[in-house]
């Protein structure tokens, strides 16, 4: 027993090296990237052959969605790949709607408006539930074609909520709505009740692939990359394109202005009033509260805030980042 004490009694040495005392303690997006690409992943055959495997079964799943289950995808890596792949070569013809859940601004009400507009249903409802029951009605129609949901990430941060799950189950439920989806999260069935896997209706799939997250942790912090704003540049870009042709273009000018005037964080920002104005100028809206709406928007995907005590707006971003994100988007558009 002295020899325990012994042992244990002088203080346990352990390293001061820390991230911030490298020469470069952070790297950008860019060149983390460029070093992940040049690693070789490894097991490239069995992932090859995994994929094939995988990709044999898409005639059962389209049977599977014909006899009126879901599809959910499990296993470890990602499936956003197989899942694009289904599209592309079993639904190229049919309406689908594709649903990003690792999208950290992602809304219930963006799901069902973008749902409403690919089934072009006119005057539809505003509540959810009567938006659920005028689905069902638009495709009882025996002229209705059947529709699918893809959704990358059921267990997404922003679906995990019951709401959401409610009302995704309960589109589910619809005859001529078929959805596939895929979770990642060791613990997602505790999301769903007796009744939301009843509404479900759950073929359960093992989709394992070993393959990265690289797009579904673009959105995610890390203690190795340069990210001082609230969205990285992959993140940024991924939710401009998501937009509306309008949204962009305001989105646009307020970028201008903040890169022009060199604001910064903590500084004033652009004056409601001067981007109504401009806005107005540039025929884009035509009413304060049609900015307004727009802009909400924006605060929803942390795109912009709104400055304390003032009617001033912010893009919480690095200029560094919004320099090169307007670099690309003029080259796109060039």
């Amino acid at each position: 027993s002295d020899k325990y004490f012994e042992t244990h009694s002088s203080k346990a040495f352990t390293s001061d090296h820390t991230l911030s005392k490298l020469n470069t303690p952070k790297l950008d997006q860019d060149q983390l990237a460029a070093l992940l690409k040049s690693v070789n992943p490894g097991h490239q055959n069995s992932i090859k052959l995994l994929n094939d495997e995988n990709t044999s079964l898409f005639r059962r799943w389209l049977f599977t969605l014909r006899e009126g289950y879901s599809i959910l995808l499990y296993g470890l890596g990602s499936k956003r790949n197989l899942l694009n792949t289904f599209h592309r070569e079993y639904l190229r013809y049919q309406p689908v709607l594709v649903v990003n859940g690792y999208f950290p601004g992602l809304t219930l009400k963006e799901i069902l408006d973008s749902l409403i507009d690919l089934l072009h249903m006119k005057d539809a409802p505003t509540q959810t539930n009567e938006i659920i029951d005028a689905v069902s009605l638009h495709l009882e129609n025996s002229s209705s074609r059947r529709t699918f949901i893809i959704i990358h990430n059921l267990d997404g941060s922003m679906l995990r909520n019951d709401k959401s799950q409610a009302v995704l189950s309960q589109l589910a439920k619809i005859p001529k709505l078929h959805l596939l989806a895929s979770v990642d999260h060791i613990n997602c069935p505790l999301l769903w009740d007796q009744s939301k896997l009843s509404n479900y209706n759950f073929a359960w799939e093992d989709a394992s692939s070993f393959l990265p997250y690289t797009e579904e942790t673009s959105f995610e912090s890390s203690i190795m990359v340069q990210r001082s704003g609230s969205l990285a540049l992959a993140a940024l870009k991924n939710v401009f394109q998501s937009l509306t042709t309008n949204s962009r273009n305001i989105f646009k000018l307020l970028l201008k202005y903040q890169l022009e005037n060199n604001t910064k964080n903590m500084d004033a920002g652009m004056q409601f009033s001067e981007l109504y104005r401009s806005c107005r100028d540039s025929f884009i809206v035509s009413s304060d509260l049609a900015l307004r709406t727009q802009l909400t928007e924006f605060i929803d995907h942390q795109l912009v805030k709104w400055r304390k005590d003032s009617d001033h707006l912010i893009i919480p971003i690095e200029s560094g980042v919004l320099k090169q994100f307007q670099r690309e988007i003029n080259e796109d558009e060039e």
